[in-house]
């Protein structure tokens, strides 16, 4: 699994959306999408038995309305921010001992004229060598 995959459950969980992705899929697939990515892993030290660094990870709020697509990034920035991380910090081959949020923000209108609002997540990642 990866970060991405554990900020999207906790999403899911937490009701936002019954739509996941990880690239942005047409208007015809999925009207209102959650996207989820996420970059390579950074390494910010290394120690005999694990390497400790972050993860970001981009979430995507895509809606019709812009005031929707604002209301409802902000909600799942709160969601993420303070959510209780235990039951999704252990996700193979990471382990998210943190996590911080931007605040969201307008990134753009798509091709089918749907407005795109994102936040990031950084997070602070554990590896077992």
């Amino acid at each position: 699994m990866s970060c991405a995959d554990a900020v999207a459950k906790l999403l899911a969980d937490g009701h936002f959306s019954c739509y996941f992705s990880k690239v942005l899929p047409s208007a015809l697939d999925c009207s209102e999408p959650i996207v989820v990515t996420e970059s390579a892993f950074v390494r910010e030290s290394r120690m005999a038995e694990e390497e400790r660094g972050t993860v970001s990870v981009t979430v995507m709020v895509v809606r019709e309305v812009s005031a929707d697509a604002e209301a409802v990034a902000g909600a799942c920035e709160r969601a993420v921010r303070s959510g209780a991380w235990e039951p999704y910090a252990e996700m193979w081959p990471w382990r998210i001992i943190g996590v911080d949020t931007s605040a969201p923000s307008f990134k753009e209108r798509d091709s089918s004229g749907r407005f795109v609002w994102t936040f990031e997540v950084a997070c602070t990642v554990v590896r077992e060598l």
